[in-house]
C-alpha cells in the first residue's frame, strides 16, 4: 500500500483502508508526528442525518420523531426550573431557625 506524494504533498488513501476505518469524503484529517512517523486521525464531517434509527433495537414502543423542538425545549426548561425552585425552597426550610422569639436570642445564636 505504498503511495507517491504528489506535487501538492497529497497522498491517496487506499480503498481497503478507507473502508476499514470508515473514512468518507469531507472527513477532517488531523495530522501529528509521533516518534518520527506521520499519524493521521480522522473526524467525521458534521451531518444532518437522523439518529432516530439507532434507538430502534432498544425501543420497547414505537419512537415518534419530534416535530416541535421549541415546545420540547420550553417543557424541559419549565421542568428544570421547577426542580431547582423545589430544591432551593427545601434548602431554605432546612436552614430556617425553628423560632426566634426575641432579637437577643437571635444574636446569641450567631
Amino acid at each position: 500500500m505504498a503511495n507517491v506524494v504528489g506535487e501538492r504533498f497529497q497522498i491517496t488513501i487506499d480503498k481497503k483502508v478507507r473502508d476499514e476505518l470508515g473514512i468518507r469524503a469531507g472527513d477532517l484529517a488531523i495530522e501529528r508526528v509521533e516518534d518520527g512517523r506521520l499519524v493521521v486521525s480522522f473526524v467525521p464531517r458534521p451531518h444532518r442525518e437522523s439518529l432516530l434509527g439507532i434507538l430502534r433495537p432498544h425501543a420497547t414502543r414505537p419512537v415518534e420523531p419530534i416535530e416541535d423542538w421549541a415546545a420540547v425545549k420550553d417543557r424541559a426548561w419549565s421542568e428544570r426550573s421547577t426542580e431547582i425552585a423545589d430544591v432551593l425552597r427545601d434548602d431554605s426550610e432546612r436552614h430556617r431557625p425553628a423560632s426566634v422569639s426575641t432579637p437577643s436570642k437571635a444574636r446569641k445564636r450567631r
